[in-house]
């Protein structure tokens, strides 16, 4: 009796491996970045769920120059966690708008091709119920959608 030889089950496994992970590269080089929505809505996520960490890695580079994390971080949690007494918080918001112009601050630093959303912040404090209105800005910085507020004051 011959002996088939395991090359060609070898050979076939070795493409089939090679076929998948090339699929797998090929789709994460072909996503889009992130949409302005998705942006927001992961921002306020994070936010909610008291991440404030990575809430802030999804700000644009002049609000991380505003906000060094550590500090940002500890802000959020003894504003709203200590003073305010909250634990978790509601979150709406809005339709997208496009802003032709926008300006950051009172430098006048300025954005062009920016979204923005009026976001909807719900608390139950110590206080009562609370309602914070919060217009939240997005701006593409190196092909990604980056969160800013308004500082133009």
């Amino acid at each position: 009796m011959r002996r088939k030889s395991p090359f060609p089950l070898i050979v076939g496994v070795g493409i089939a491996v090679i076929a998948i992970v090339a699929l797998f590269m090929l789709l994460g080089t072909t996503q889009e970045p992130d949409t302005p929505e998705e942006v927001i809505d992961e921002f306020y996520r994070y936010e909610k769920d008291g991440d404030f960490g990575n809430a802030w890695e999804l700000f644009h580079s002049e609000m991380k120059n505003k906000f060094p994390k550590a500090s940002y971080i500890q802000t959020k949690n003894h504003v709203f966690m200590g003073h305010m007494g909250v634990d978790e918080f509601e979150v709406d918001i809005g339709s997208i708008e496009k802003e032709k112009e926008f300006t950051f601050n009172h430098e006048g630093l300025q954005f062009d091709d920016v979204r923005k959303a009026e976001v909807d912040l719900f608390f139950d404090s110590e206080f009562g119920e609370l309602t914070i209105t919060q217009t939240c800005y997005v701006a593409m910085e190196e092909g990604e959608w980056r969160v800013l507020w308004n500082y133009n004051f």
